[in-house]
Parts: C-alpha cells; sequence; structure tokens
C-alpha cells in the first residue's frame, strides 16, 4: 500500500455552510469561528490545515469556544475529506 495524498480542499462558502451544520455553534462562534480560519480560505483549507488550526484553538483558553464545540467542528471539518 502507498500513501496518498488528497488536494481537495475546503472554500470559504462550503466552510460557511459546514459551520451552519453545527448546532452546538451560537451565530457569533460561527463568525468567530471564521474569523479565525479567514485568511487560510483564501486559498483554501486542506486536511492538514484543518487539524493545525483546530489544535490552535483548542490550545487558546481566551477564546469563546469550549472544547466541546472545538471537537465539534474538527470532526464536521473533517468529515468533508
Amino acid at each position: 500500500m502507498g500513501i496518498f495524498f488528497s488536494d481537495k480542499k475546503i472554500y470559504k462558502e462550503k466552510f460557511k455552510k459546514i459551520l451552519r451544520q453545527i448546532p452546538q455553534l451560537s451565530p457569533q462562534e460561527r463568525q468567530y469561528v471564521l474569523g479565525v480560519f479567514q485568511d487560510a480560505l483564501n486559498n483554501g483549507l486542506s486536511k492538514e490545515e484543518i487539524r493545525r488550526e483546530i489544535n490552535q484553538l483548542k490550545r487558546d483558553y481566551n477564546d469563546i469556544l469550549d472544547s466541546n464545540e472545538v471537537d465539534k467542528l474538527k470532526n464536521k471539518l473533517l468529515e468533508y475529506f
């Protein structure tokens, strides 16, 4: 078996749609997450970029998301791949 790389990416509109599918996130939290990922969304987010950003969110105790919400976000985004 070989290693397979995917060049599949999530872009802004798909990202917004995925955020709306997470009922645990309030509208303010969705806007916050969109702001966090905004720069990376210009070129699309790869699976690895999503994992990196999620890990940063998990370590930031000053943000408005709790760990459960970050986990839901991670799982929902990674379902795309």
